[in-house]
């Protein structure tokens, strides 16, 4: 059975996360202004670079999920995001190593305006812990 984690805010990671049913649930939506450091170093992330018109707290969310996702999700299970006007996933696969790097390769979907986008790409966490989107 794939569980799927539903993501609403990164700080949860941070101040810790609530589990109801086995299985583990972030709260607290964060406004995008005061997006965590580790997720402003993914820029934009495959948010951005796919296209869909998002509001800055649809984005902010979309952000915060794919830190977490690459950050501690299993690969394969998707971390759920809820947006006001969109809502998507975030899927990354196997860490592996380039380097000193850890990295992951992962994919974004949204659904916003009835249509559905799609991202994939890659990001490596540096020494700091932040994740940096590969080109």
């Amino acid at each position: 059975m794939i569980r799927k984690w539903h993501v609403i805010a990164l700080v949860s990671i941070i101040s810790g996360c609530s589990t109801t049913g086995g299985v583990p649930t972030l709260s607290s939506p964060i406004p995008a202004q005061q997006s965590t450091p580790q997720a402003a170093a993914l820029g934009g992330g495959l948010v951005q670079r796919s296209g869909a018109s998002l509001s800055a707290f649809d984005q902010a969310n979309a952000l915060q999920a794919e830190q977490y996702a690459l950050a501690a999700a299993p690969a394969g299970e998707a971390v759920d995001w809820q947006g006001k006007n969109a809502r998507g996933s975030v899927t990354a696969a196997s860490p592996y190593q380039v380097g000193d790097q850890n990295c992951r390769q992962y994919t974004q979907r949204i659904l916003a305006g009835g249509s559905e986008y799609v991202g994939r790409g890659a990001a490596c966490r540096d020494a700091g812990g932040s994740w940096s989107l590969l080109n």
